[in-house]
């Protein structure tokens, strides 16, 4: 057979390989690992300690985490807590780099009624997944508004039940990155207020 020929043969074989192989699940952009967690929340940062805190707003595929209306955090069923502190802080211009490295805990509550007035309230029920984090906080000093990214691997993680079905949420060894979003509060005690989401939780 000639090359072209060849060629030609080899580079159709290779095309239906790829249309006939199914994606991994495992790998970036397939399987349930992209589904998509939303928080909502607060930050109270206490000396070198940081807190933040909030509820889970919307896990693709698994209904059913608000008690009744309107969704917010004294209807949330999943709340979040997370105690970190302060490695070091890099000013650059009007930026403030910070960086942490804590603990954060999901928590599945069988009666709502979390209250931002109250941070220690959102450490209310079982804790259905529990992972280490390193975040880096970007500060713009001039509008005080940042953007937060955390690092977490999953160390353990119990699952929940609503509607009659189980989920979990991750699995020990497992990682996820979470990224929010955050400006100054208009009420306390938090003195920050946060929203965002999760990329490569393993909700299911």
């Amino acid at each position: 057979m000639q090359w072209p020929a060849l060629r030609s043969t080899l580079v159709t074989i290779v095309v239906l390989v790829m249309l006939v192989t199914p994606a991994s699940s495992d790998g970036p952009g397939g399987g349930e690992g992209d589904r998509t967690m939303e928080v909502i929340g607060a930050v109270l940062n206490t000396g070198s300690s940081s807190a933040q805190y909030g509820y889970i707003s919307s896990i693709p595929g698994i209904p059913g985490i608000f008690a009744g209306s309107p969704p917010n955090e004294t209807t949330a069923l999943l709340t979040f807590y997370s105690d970190t502190t302060t490695l070091r802080v890099i000013n650059h211009g009007p930026l403030r780099i910070v960086n942490r490295e804590g603990t954060m805990a999901v928590y599945f509550r069988d009666k709502p009624g979390a209250d931002f007035a109250n941070p220690e309230s959102f450490r209310g029920g079982t804790p259905v997944m529990v992972s280490t984090l390193r975040h880096q906080v970007i500060l713009d000093t001039t509008t005080n508004q940042f953007t937060t990214i955390f690092l977490n691997t999953v160390t353990s993680g119990a699952g929940f039940t609503v509607g009659g079905r189980h989920h979990d949420l991750g699995k020990p060894g497992q990682t996820f990155r979470m990224t929010v979003f955050g400006r100054p509060s208009t009420s306390g005690p938090g003195q920050f207020v946060i929203a965002g989401y999760t990329t490569g939780i393993d909700a299911r």
